[in-house]
């Protein structure tokens, strides 16, 4: 069986990952990114967040949930004021989280429940393959199954037949 190598917060901290990488209780542990239909949900998502006003978009920024853990969401957004420096010091507003082919709901899961737990109001998990999402809150932390991915104060939508028909088109 392979040894973790086990790092400091510090040299997580001082440390480039490409792609960033999570870190959790002294372990770098490696994002599933790169393929097309991913990226380019990421980037709808992101154009459409843009669009909206009134909020910060940062994709594939650390968010520090506990002292030794920190997540990478593929697209964070926050409402505008200050937010911190490096790391994020106050919670997102809407963390979205876009599903590889290799991603599994039992690794995503404790994500959600780290970034509820944290304060992040809204988290949207979006699979490409299934063209599907699920829409957490604090109000409904188990989720909810969405054609619309939404968030309130402010409202976000995105709806998924308007993102699936853009990237049908760039094929």
């Amino acid at each position: 069986m392979p040894t973790k190598t086990l790092v400091s917060v510090e040299e997580y901290l001082h440390t480039s990952f490409e792609p960033d990488a999570e870190f959790v209780d002294g372990e770098v542990v490696e994002r599933n990114v790169g393929e097309i239909p991913r990226a380019a949900v990421e980037h709808f998502v992101q154009l459409k967040l843009a669009a909206v006003g009134g909020l910060r978009i940062h994709p594939n920024v650390r968010v520090q949930i506990t002292p030794t853990r920190f997540r990478v969401p593929d697209v964070a957004a926050w409402r505008t004021g200050p937010i911190g420096a490096r790391i994020p010091a106050v919670p997102p507003f809407l963390v979205v989280e876009i599903l590889s082919p290799e991603d599994r709901m039992v690794r995503v899961q404790p994500k959600i429940n780290e970034y509820l737990a944290v304060g992040a109001e809204w988290i949207w998990v979006i699979d490409p393959l299934v063209r599907s999402a699920l829409v957490y809150s604090q109000a409904k932390p188990t989720g909810e199954l969405s054609e619309v991915p939404y968030a309130e104060n402010p409202r976000v939508e995105i709806p998924l037949a308007e993102m699936f028909a853009a990237l049908d088109s760039l094929e």
